[in-house]
């Protein structure tokens, strides 16, 4: 059985998810996750498929970008979380974190953006 789910403050914690972990009795508990714990699980998923990411054609600026899983289900997510801040009439109010989400978002966007 799965406790109802915890209360999340969007200023500081993922709204997409939940962190669902089983109790000693046999129960689930959820537990909301922090912006910044997401932003360093997001930053080692990218960094562990990075040897994955390389431009299909290097000779050629214009040549199209593979980029690893890992950063496509990052950048997914990144989306998928905005996406439900900004649904209209949601409250989320100013972001109270080390600003370890925005930062990355900030170098996956200069990633895409530069071509590599």
């Amino acid at each position: 059985m799965t406790e109802p789910e915890a209360e999340r403050d969007p200023a500081q914690h993922l709204m997409l998810w939940t962190d669902i972990r089983r109790q000693p009795d046999g129960s689930q508990r959820r537990t909301p996750i922090p912006l910044d714990a997401a932003a360093a699980q997001f930053a080692a998923m990218i960094e562990a498929g990075r040897a994955a990411e390389s431009l299909l054609d290097p000779e050629d600026a214009d040549d199209a970008v593979a980029f690893s899983r890992n950063r496509g289900r990052v950048i997914a997510t990144l989306l998928a979380e905005l996406s439900l801040r900004l649904t209209p009439g949601q409250s989320v109010g100013a972001i109270r974190s080390d600003g370890a989400m925005s930062e990355l978002a900030a170098e996956i966007a200069g990633y895409l953006r530069a071509g590599y």
